[in-house]
Parts: structure tokens; C-alpha cells; sequence
């Protein structure tokens, strides 16, 4: 039998024994990190719908590992490989590099995942209930907070940056859902009475108030669209300035008529009033608020509820009716059914709205509709997850949306097509109420309750 030279021999008991090192000190890692995995599951067993990401492979990989590590210990023992000084200084070194690439195996393994990186502190039990958000200049990363006791600014890092408080003895009563032109509505009620009977334009950077106007009996949220501030009374629409609150003209409700919502825009204001006939919807014009068109709106178990003024597009019975300039819907589709209770399900970004839609009672999806025509253009499920959370637009135009089943995720989808544009986020250990906001990477809570941060930031995750 031939004899390898001494050389040699050596050179291959240093190689058994660094790679036994090397298998040995990643199935050590794997074996811990699939231990940290599995002791957060909410669940006893693991499941389709439970498992952490990337368990399955890392459980795989740590027996594969496991097995050739124990096959190269073997060879090192049988061959006496283990009795050289310089090679267990050479194993140890090859085995703490070897930890590197098999951590980034792991980190790809699981996907991205993101935490928290700083909040503010609670508001307190005795907190007034918050009312809604807005979004100030992304570039810096503005977000403002409504309560019915004060409205908070904070900056990019997430400190107060101004705070505008509610008259004495009085309350913010809503808040306009758009910022046209960086300005934001508000209603305020200035004694205790039906809220509210003061209309306020705040610039959303610095918190200050361009304009006031006392208006009494004001009913529901104010609309800021295009160039105008449109209100509801008890017997009228009123469209201001947004720039000056100088008064453009007021449009009186029909007889007996009680104003539901308004909604303004560059071209029109929609109107959704209770009338003697049911619920209808009048446009008006932007410029005379003359009434341009009105329609008998189908109603169901939910409201009607405006979707958008320009285009024209309102939701009835479960059925999205997109109008033309004339008040005629388009043809109706077999789209499917579109909820109208709650607001954070809804977002309209451009020409299409975006709706989480219950699916065999089972799960939520995402569906996109055109507003030019009432097309249904894509419906997206999401994988494990039975509950769309909140919906966002980002600054790349990528619709944002987080989803809640044993894990929380945050995914970004193209808009026209809806498919997934890279791998969801896990977002881990975060505080969230029913209700939140997203922008960017901040989240506004809205619940009312003063246990939760009113705002926090996440990061990606960095170790475990």
C-alpha cells in the first residue's frame, strides 16, 4: 500500500480539521438561530400560516451541516489529525470565517426584517382621542398628528416640531384628508355646542394659521382640493380660498335636505346629502358652486361614501360608479365588491383607488380600480396574511401596504400591476393600534389609546 508523504498527510489533516470546524461552527449558528426563530411563534405548533420565514431551509441546512460535520470529525479521529498545534490554530481561524457567509446565508434565508429604531413617548391614559394625520414635505420627513385637544407636528426625527392647541373650552373636531399645496383644514368648535363652528387653514411645515372663518353648524370634515376650502352646513355648502379664506360662494342644500360628505376638487365638489328621495350625489362646479348634475345613489347595509371629486367617483351598495360630465356612471362591471366602513383600507393615489376586499370571509385582498372608467384592473392576495392593515403611496410612487397574519409585513407593489417589487418586510415587535398611518418609514397610531407611542420610525433589523 502506498504511503502519501509526510507533507502531504499533514496538509490533509489541517484541511479534515478546518472544515470539521467549519461544519461544526455553522450548525452550531444555524441550530441557535432556528432555536431564536421559534421562541417568539404565536402558536404551539408551527403551521403553514405560523412558521417564521426561512425556518424550513434553516432547519435543513443546520442537519446538512450537522451530518458532514459529523462524517469529517470521523476522518479527523480515525486519521489522528487532531494532534497538531498549528492546525487547530488554522481550524479555529477557518471556523470563525466560516460563521460570516453562513450569516448571510441566514439573513437571506429569512428576507428582510425591520424593528424599531425611536418613538415618542406616550400620551397618557387621560389623552384626548385622536382625530387623523397628515403628511408634511417628504424631503424632511414631516408628519403631523391630530388630537381633539391639540395638533402636533413632528420633524424628521420624529421630536415635536410645533403644536397648535385647541381653543380653551372648546376641541379639534376633523381634519381634511389632503394637504393641497401644503395647507390642512381643520374644524374647531369654540364653546360646547354640535361640533364645530370654526374653520381653520393651518400651513402643515410650520403649524401656522393662515385663516380663520367662524361658521356655524358645521357637519362632518372639511375638503381641501385644487384651490378651494369646501365645508357643509346644515343648509348650505361654502367653498373658500385655501390661500386667503376669502369666500367664493355658497351653494344652499335642497329642502330638508342633510348634508353626509363633501369632497373637493380642481374641476368640481361632490356633494353626498340625505334627501327626501335618499341619498343622492350632487356635483358642483368648482368656480359658482351651481349644481351641474345630481344622482340617486343605491344604498345597501354600508353608506355610500365619495371615492373621489375629479375624476368623479363615488361608492354605493358595494359597487364603485365612475361619472362622467354629464352625471352619467359608467357600465357596471363585475368587479368585485367594494366595503365603504373604515377609511384606512382605502387609498386613491393618481387615477386609481385602492381597496382591501374581503374574500370568502376567510382573508382580505387587495383590488385596484380605475377611476376613468370603473375598470377592475388587478387583485392581489397576499401570502399567510388574512388582514390588509393600512395602505400608503411612497415617494416612488410604489403603493405600500401592510399586512397582519401570524407575522406582520410590509410589502411594496407596483401600481399598474400589483405584483410584489422585492421580498416583504417583517416588521417585528412593533407597538400598532387599530388604527395607524404610514409615511415612509414613520407610523402615526390613531387608536384611542394613550398606552401606544403616537409616532415611531422603524429601521432594518440589525443581529438577530
Amino acid at each position: 500500500m502506498n504511503t502519501p508523504p509526510p507533507l502531504v498527510k499533514r496538509l490533509r489533516d489541517h484541511v479534515r480539521l478546518a472544515a470539521a470546524c467549519a461544519f461544526s461552527a455553522v450548525t452550531v449558528l444555524y441550530a441557535a438561530l432556528c432555536l431564536e426563530l421559534t421562541a417568539d411563534l404565536p402558536y404551539v405548533v408551527c403551521g403553514p400560516d405560523a412558521c417564521p420565514r426561512g425556518l424550513g431551509p434553516l432547519v435543513l441546512w443546520a442537519l446538512v451541516g450537522g451530518l458532514a460535520a459529523g462524517g469529517l470529525w470521523w476522518s479527523v479521529v480515525k486519521g489522528r489529525g487532531y494532534r497538531s498545534g498549528v492546525g487547530w490554530v488554522v481550524a479555529v481561524a477557518v471556523a470563525l470565517v466560516a460563521l460570516w457567509p453562513g450569516w448571510l446565508g441566514y439573513s437571506w434565508l429569512r428576507g428582510p426584517h425591520m424593528d424599531l429604531f425611536s418613538y415618542q413617548v406616550p400620551d397618557g391614559p387621560g389623552a384626548d382621542r385622536p382625530l387623523g394625520s397628515w403628511a408634511g414635505d417628504p424631503d424632511t420627513g414631516f408628519v403631523i398628528r391630530g388630537r381633539a385637544d391639540v395638533v402636533t407636528g413632528y420633524n424628521g426625527e420624529g421630536r415635536h416640531g410645533w403644536s397648535l392647541p385647541a381653543p380653551a373650552g372648546g376641541a379639534v373636531c376633523a381634519m381634511s384628508g389632503d394637504t393641497p399645496s401644503g395647507t390642512g383644514l381643520l374644524t374647531l368648535t369654540t364653546a360646547e355646542s354640535t361640533c364645530g363652528n370654526r374653520l381653520v387653514a393651518v400651513d402643515v411645515t410650520s403649524g401656522k394659521q393662515l385663516w380663520t372663518k367662524d361658521i356655524p353648524k358645521l357637519v362632518g370634515k372639511p375638503s381641501a382640493g385644487g384651490s378651494l376650502a369646501v365645508t357643509a352646513t346644515a343648509d348650505a355648502v361654502l367653498a373658500h380660498d385655501l390661500v386667503t379664506g376669502a369666500e367664493l360662494w355658497r351653494s344652499p342644500l335642497p329642502a330638508g335636505a342633510v348634508a353626509m360628505e363633501v369632497a373637493a376638487g380642481p374641476d368640481r365638489v361632490l356633494l353626498l346629502a340625505r334627501t327626501d328621495k335618499g341619498v343622492e350625489l350632487f356635483a358642483l362646479g368648482a368656480r359658482t358652486g351651481a349644481v351641474a348634475w345630481r344622482f340617486p345613489m343605491p344604498v345597501g347595509y354600508e353608506s355610500p361614501r365619495i371615492v373621489s371629486a375629479s375624476p368623479a367617483a363615488a361608492v354605493g351598495d358595494g359597487r364603485l360608479l365612475v361619472f362622467d360630465d354629464a352625471g352619467r356612471p359608467g357600465a357596471e362591471s363585475q368587479a368585485p365588491y367594494v366595503p365603504t366602513s373604515g377609511e384606512a383600507e382605502w387609498l386613491v393615489a393618481g387615477e386609481v383607488l385602492y381597496a382591501s376586499v374581503p374574500e370568502r370571509e376567510k382573508r382580505e385582498v387587495l383590488a385596484a380600480f380605475s377611476l376613468k372608467d370603473g375598470r377592475h384592473l388587478w387583485t392581489r392576495a397576499f401570502d399567510h396574511d388574512w388582514r390588509i392593515r393600512t395602505l400608503a403611496a411612497d415617494r416612488s410612487g410604489r403603493i405600500a401596504v401592510v399586512t397582519e397574519g401570524a407575522y406582520t409585513h410590509l410589502w411594496h407593489l407596483d401600481p399598474g400591476t400589483g405584483k410584489p417589487l422585492g421580498e416583504s418586510t417583517v416588521l417585528r415587535g412593533l407597538r400598532l393600534g387599530e388604527s395607524f398611518a404610514l409615511y415612509g418609514r414613520t407610523f402615526v397610531n390613531l387608536d384611542d389609546d394613550g398606552r401606544l407611542p403616537p409616532i415611531f420610525d422603524v429601521a432594518p433589523t440589525i443581529g438577530w
